[in-house]
């Protein structure tokens, strides 16, 4: 989806946007890494924010008066407001429709407390532990889990591939086991199973 144009917000901006939103809600992809290390490491193309699978309808009403399509398969559809069923999971939202996309969405997947990673369902974490919070209080999703998204497309995407080298020394021997056991799970053969060595 990246042929298409977005603006260039910061996890601050994404902050007072999503001020007042009812439901739990992380900064995705790349930032979510940066978010962690404390600094940007790259430009990025765009802001991806997490929210969970049901909580379409507030999303809705949050950015009542914003353009927000559903995202699938490389196309664009209308949304008329209700939960969507899987496997669709991504929104582009922009303020007016003749403005770039400033946010794209994704829809995490939970059952009873657990987080269940949408391309796996056998690799899960409890709910409280999928994000983490900078000093000044901007929600993102853990490292790991950021990665473990970006694994798929590792070595397609150049950009998927750098993001593991700076986080990787910094996470802890919990985060390293579980990305680790996550990868040989949704990815059997990864490299960077062994690179997590």
């Amino acid at each position: 989806m990246t042929e298409h144009a977005f603006l260039p917000l910061t996890p601050e901006d994404v902050r007072r946007l999503m001020a007042d939103f009812p439901h739990a809600w992380w900064i995705a992809g790349g930032w979510a890494i940066d978010l962690f290390l404390g600094h940007q490491t790259r430009e990025h193309a765009d802001m991806d924010v997490a929210i969970l699978r049901g909580a379409e309808p507030a999303l809705r009403t949050h950015f009542s008066n914003w353009d927000i399509e559903i995202a699938h398969d490389g196309a664009l559809e209308d949304w008329d407001g209700a939960v969507l069923q899987p496997p669709r999971h991504q929104f582009f939202a922009r303020p007016t429709s003749d403005r770039p996309w400033a946010l794209e969405f994704l829809l995490e997947d939970h059952a009873d407390g657990v987080w269940h990673f949408r391309r796996d369902g056998g690799v899960t974490l409890p709910l409280a532990d999928l994000g983490r919070a900078t000093p000044e209080g901007i929600p993102y999703l853990r490292p790991e889990v950021a990665l473990l998204y970006k694994a798929r497309t590792a070595g397609e995407v150049k950009k998927d591939e750098q993001d593991l080298s700076p986080p990787a020394p910094l996470l802890d021997d919990a985060a390293r086991s579980w990305l680790r056991a996550a990868l040989e799970q949704a990815h059997p053969g990864h490299r960077w199973i062994e690179a997590l060595g």
